[in-house]
Formats: C-alpha cells, structure tokens, sequence
C-alpha cells in the first residue's frame, strides 16, 4: 500500500485516464484531477500541488506532452511518467533527452505502472526531485535552461535549431557580458575557419523568430545577451 500522494493523470482519452485513475485509487494513491492539455495542466499546477505526473505523449494542443514535460518540470519540479503508444526511435531519443523520469508503453500491466510509481515516490527520491537546473533568467519573461538548452518565454518552449541552441548556451554562460567573435564560432561552429557571416546569419534568424530577445552587438567585442 502507497501512502496518499497526490497525482494528475495528463491524457486526452478520458476513458483510459478513468480506468489508470481507479487502478491508482485502489492503492490508495489520490488522482486529483485529469487533464487532456498543456495549457490546462499549467492553469490547475499553478494553484494545486502535485508530486507526480502521469503524461501521455499525445495530448491536446499544439505542445505535446514531451514538450509539456520539460516545461513542466523547470517550473514546478514535478517528476513525469510518460504513458504512450508511442515507440519509435525519434519518440524515444526526444524522451532521452526530456525531464521524464519514466515511460511506459500501451498496454501495460498495472504492476508495472504501480512499481515505476513507488520507486520515484519513496521518500529516497525526494533528492531527485529536487535538482536545480542551472537556468539563466533573461529580459522580457525569457528563461534559459542552460544544461538542457531550452528556451522558455513566458513558460512556453521556443522552438530553436542545433546551432541556435549552441549559441544561446555560451552567451548565458556569459550573461551581460560579450563573447568575442572568435570563442562564438568555436563553441558553434567548431574547429572551422571563421566566418562572422555565420554568427551574424544565425543571430540575425533568431532575432527575426523572436524580436524580444536581448542579444546586443559591439562591433570591436562581439555579442552579449541580457
């Protein structure tokens, strides 16, 4: 037998999110609530308080649950079980690369489900829980997560390439303060033959996507961000 944690089934087919939802409560653990979107599971964490998550993958909305999870997790903390149908080598690199603690594919056995949630729920795995990220809180409500290279605005992911990434990663290292030329096209680009061009074709697509973004330019020093 659990002890009452309290937990939010995120999924879209309410008829499966039913039936997890009285396996659960047979083990005295509390469902107290089922949500099927992002933006709905953000509104009801911002008011309840939740130690773990049951997420499908495919839920309602354009942000889906991997993307969901991440944001999630920078926020509240909140430790994330993915239960999908999904199984294919892309869904589980980007599941790799997530926050989630946990996936379980469709169907499963009610003991799996239960065993996965007891070891992240006792109280060993308070610690893990816990983990402060490094992020870097930037101007204009953008939050950068600098060890899993997420940009947030406003809590909603950014969408950002490869080099996009590289590149909002070394200018948080140095918030405020400006990264020559050359270390910004090492840290990018590599052991390659410089070329501003690219550092000023990349920075010029990422400002175009999000005009808000504070990157500033010295001719003589580089490019900072704030």
């Amino acid at each position: 037998m659990f002890k009452k944690n309290k937990i939010l089934i995120v999924e879209d087919d309410i008829f499966v999110a039913r039936m997890i939802k009285y396996e659960l409560e047979t083990h005295n653990l509390d469902v107290i609530n089922i949500t099927s979107s992002h933006d709905e599971t953000l509104d009801f964490l911002q008011n309840n308080k939740v130690e773990l998550i049951l997420m499908d993958i495919n839920i309602n909305g354009p942000i889906d649950g991997i993307q969901s999870c991440d944001i999630i997790y920078l926020k509240y903390k909140v430790p994330v079980i993915f239960i999908s149908s999904f199984y294919d080598k892309e869904v589980i690199f980007l599941i790799q690369e997530s926050f989630a603690k946990g996936y379980l594919i469709k169907p499963f056995r009610n003991e799996e489900l239960l065993m996965l949630i007891f070891f992240l729920l006792k109280p060993a795995s308070n610690d893990i829980c816990n983990i402060d990220f490094k992020k870097t809180t930037l101007k204009n409500d953008f939050v950068f997560c600098i060890d899993k290279q997420i940009l947030l605005h406003q809590n909603n992911e950014m969408k950002l390439t490869y080099k996009e990434k590289k590149l909002m990663q070394i200018l948080c290292k140095n918030k405020n303060a400006y990264v020559s030329y050359e270390n910004i096209f090492d840290y990018v680009w590599g052991k390659q033959k410089i070329c501003i061009n690219k550092i000023r074709g990349t920075i010029f697509r990422l400002k175009n996507k999000l005009p808000y973004l504070s990157i500033n330019n010295n001719q003589e020093h580089g490019y900072k961000i704030e």
